[in-house]
């Protein structure tokens, strides 16, 4: 998917998050779980993946029509788990609340209206909101097996405030724009 609209989520700001989320990985790596990637620098949650770059220019404005009234989100992180891609390619071992905001399931139905009405390619899969924490080849370890590793780690509540959406291209990582909630 080439464009994204997303949450970013300031975890690592918090040092008990940043010594929770180094310790997590030590302990998921020493479990002999086969991380081939961690995400370290951009926690955010994914509202809706866009595979259409001819669209990007009508996009932002429009992103930015949408997020305006949205609030900043208190939000409670406080579950680890995985899941199969749909490819079954990987295994995501992610975050994500036992009470995630409503404002978030409206925003990524509003969103999917918006690439509906805009006859943009999105990826259709239903939305779970989640914060990817690391990617582990599928065919190294069955989804089971890392289910039950990551139900015996601590898993702690970090509260955070979401006050920023933004619209990324994700081959460069690069923010196109970036907006602050209200």
């Amino acid at each position: 998917m080439a464009h994204l609209l997303a949450m970013n989520v300031p975890v690592k700001r918090d040092p008990t998050w940043s010594d929770w989320a180094k310790m997590t990985r030590a302990k998921i790596k020493s479990a002999g779980v086969p991380v081939n990637k961690w995400q370290l620098l951009y926690y955010h949650m994914t509202i809706l993946f866009l595979d259409d770059d001819a669209c990007a220019e009508s996009l932002t404005p429009e992103f930015a029509k949408m997020v305006k009234s949205c609030p900043a989100l208190p939000m409670t992180i406080d579950k680890i788990d995985a899941f199969t891609t749909s490819n079954g390619a990987k295994h995501i071992i992610y975050l994500s609340s036992t009470q995630v905001p409503p404002q978030i399931f409206t925003l990524a139905k509003d969103a999917r209206m918006l690439a509906d009405s805009l006859n943009v390619d999105y990826d259709k899969r239903s939305f779970t909101p989640h914060i990817t924490f690391g990617e582990i080849p599928a065919d190294q370890m069955s989804l089971e097996e890392l289910q039950a590793i990551l139900r015996s780690l601590e898993q702690p509540a970090f509260d955070c405030l979401i006050e920023y959406a933004e619209h990324r291209y994700r081959k460069s990582n690069g923010t196109i724009k970036r907006w602050k909630l209200r």
